[in-house]
């Protein structure tokens, strides 16, 4: 079964429907973005579900010292970084005991010529923007992922992904895990709770093995 991930959490009741419904990765973004969180903001929703363990940070150029600011005030076990972080600056969360999930912004197959670099938890698939770092609410062209299969099993696929096309990239590209913002949103930051229910409930009814 896919995993899901809910990016771009900005309020405590999309944060608490989301975990009843079962979503397993929660993301905030404290990056420059439409739908970025003061920590302190995080921090006392985060509080509030100490059984939940895989809240996700979102950064992107940020220095060590901010990440790990921020990480260490809300307690995070998962970073994301979205922006242009190399190799080295990953392994120095990785070697902390982070986990650490690498984003590439998709436009063409140079996109993926330094995959191989990076020694981290996950990789996380976006659309290319060169006016925004993600939450572009665009699909990218999946042809370019298909014939890497090795990859699949440690990806987490965003872009443009909604309720009408999840059934298609799940079953074209079998991700690990799909991540969504933009794609259940009734405004910036806001979810359309009907939206975030059939997008949960469309992952968690798909099955497929990576044999």
């Amino acid at each position: 079964m896919p995993k899901i991930k809910i990016c771009g959490n900005t309020n405590f009741d999309d944060v608490k429907l989301a975990i009843d419904l079962g979503a397993d990765y929660l993301g905030f973004v404290f990056a420059e973005s439409k739908r970025k969180i003061d920590p302190v903001v995080a921090k006392s929703i985060i509080g509030k579900f100490p059984h939940f363990k895989t809240f996700v940070g979102v950064f992107a150029n940020q220095s060590k010292d901010e990440v790990a600011s921020i990480a260490n005030l809300l307690g995070l076990k998962w970073l994301q970084f979205h922006g242009d972080e190399t190799s080295r600056h990953c392994d120095y969360f990785t070697d902390k005991g982070f986990n650490v999930i690498k984003t590439f912004r998709i436009k063409d197959r140079m996109s993926l010529k330094r995959l191989e670099e990076y020694n981290v938890e996950a990789f996380l698939f976006d659309t290319y923007s060169k006016n925004e770092l993600g939450g572009t609410g665009k699909t990218f062209d999946w042809k370019i992922i298909e014939d890497k299969p090795y990859v699949r099993e440690k990806l987490f696929l965003a872009g443009g992904l909604t309720v009408d096309n999840i059934d298609a990239a799940l079953s074209t590209i079998k991700p690990y895990a799909v991540d969504t913002a933009s794609g259940i949103e009734k405004s910036i930051g806001q979810k359309n709770h009907d939206l975030l229910r059939k997008m949960i409930e469309k992952v968690k009814a798909v099955q497929y093995s990576y044999k």
